[in-house]
C-alpha cells in the first residue's frame, strides 16, 4: 500500500479542525481575558465601602464570574451544535487532487 492510500488527503479535515482550534483558543482569552481583567479591578472590597450585592452575591462575582460562565456555555452549546463539522477520512472519498471532495 502507498503512503497516499494508507493516510488519505486530510485536507478538508484538517482544514475544518484548524478553524475549530482557532475558534476555541480565541473564544478562551476573550473570556479569560474579561474574568481575569473584570476580576482583578473590581474584586475584593475596599476599606469605607459598602458590598455591592446583585441577586445575593457580590457585583464582581456577577459580572466577572457568573455571566462570562453562562455566555461561555452558550458559546459551547453554539459550537458543539452548528459550528463543529465531522469530516470523513476515508481515503476513497477524496480525489487527491487538493482535498476537496469528490463528485
Amino acid at each position: 500500500m502507498s503512503d497516499d492510500l494508507q493516510t488519505g488527503d486530510l485536507g478538508v479535515s484538517f482544514r475544518q479542525s484548524r478553524k475549530e482550534l482557532y475558534f476555541m483558543v480565541a473564544s478562551w482569552v476573550v473570556f479569560a481575558g474579561w474574568t481575569i481583567s473584570y476580576v482583578g479591578l473590581k474584586g475584593g472590597i475596599k476599606e469605607g465601602e459598602a458590598l455591592q450585592l446583585v441577586w445575593g452575591m457580590p457585583e464582581w462575582v456577577v459580572f466577572g464570574i457568573l455571566i462570562p460562565w453562562i455566555f461561555g456555555l452558550g458559546l459551547t452549546v453554539w459550537f458543539a451544535l452548528r459550528f463543529m463539522k465531522d469530516t470523513d477520512l476515508d481515503p476513497a472519498a477524496y480525489d487527491g487532487s487538493n482535498g476537496e471532495e469528490g463528485k
